[in-house]
């Protein structure tokens, strides 16, 4: 009897990503099938149809409200002392109080009211607290800026005592028949920007008057 050797089985090869030189036909058909699965890596998809593959980004965190300063003044209002000040003399106090809105657009105090301050401890310790000076300040107002400091003792008669006028139209304003000595001249306006968005500022000036004379003063930032 013949002995017959079992057949070994024949190694497959897996397919092996290479450069090789071929007939411009048979290249082809190579391209073809790199590009439709071929040995590179495969890249992942994600997200469907009409939505952006890029990764979700956190929404960005909106900004917490400014909180007021508190200030507690330390020296208690005279009222007596701030309306002998205000007695009846014979000097005049002309003045303008305007600002520039970020368009370049002048803005002006007309038909806001003006107060006549006289300097006192109180006051100028008051005036200092808001404007951090006691000389010229200014203070922006409206949308984006810091809330104006809050006064936990400011006394209500402080605001009754005192004189007030309104700028017109051209943004002008007159103090006359007052007395000699310092006073603050302080006003506020506001106005909205070209989105709406309101904007402002207050200013404050001290002004020194004696001898019945005419003082003139331009109020700006």
């Amino acid at each position: 009897m013949t002995y017959q050797r079992p057949a070994r089985p024949v190694p497959v090869r897996q397919p092996v990503c290479r450069s090789v030189r071929r007939s411009a036909p048979l290249l082809v058909l190579l391209l073809a099938a790199l590009l439709a699965g071929g040995c590179g890596p495969k890249r992942a998809i994600t997200g469907f149809p009409g939505e952006s593959t890029e990764e979700t980004r956190p929404a960005p965190q909106q900004a917490e409200p400014q909180r007021p300063r508190i200030v507690t003044l330390a020296t208690p209002y005279d009222s007596k002392e701030a309306r002998r000040k205000l007695a009846p003399g014979k000097n005049t106090i002309r003045g303008t109080a305007t600002a520039k809105a970020p368009g370049g657009e002048v803005q002006t105090c007309a038909g806001k009211p003006v107060t006549l301050v006289p300097v006192t401890a109180y006051s100028s310790e008051r005036m200092f607290a808001i404007y951090g000076s006691d000389d010229k300040g200014a203070l922006r107002l409206g949308q984006g800026a810091a809330p104006p400091p809050v006064i936990t003792n400011d006394d209500p008669q402080y605001l009754a005592d005192h004189p007030q006028t309104v700028c017109t139209d051209s943004g002008a304003f007159v103090f006359k028949d007052i007395a000699d000595g310092q006073f603050f001249i302080v006003t506020g306006f506001t106005w909205q920007t070209a989105d709406k968005k309101p904007q402002g500022v207050g200013l404050m000036q001290r002004v020194s008057v004696s001898g019945g004379q005419t003082r003139k003063i331009d109020m700006k930032p």
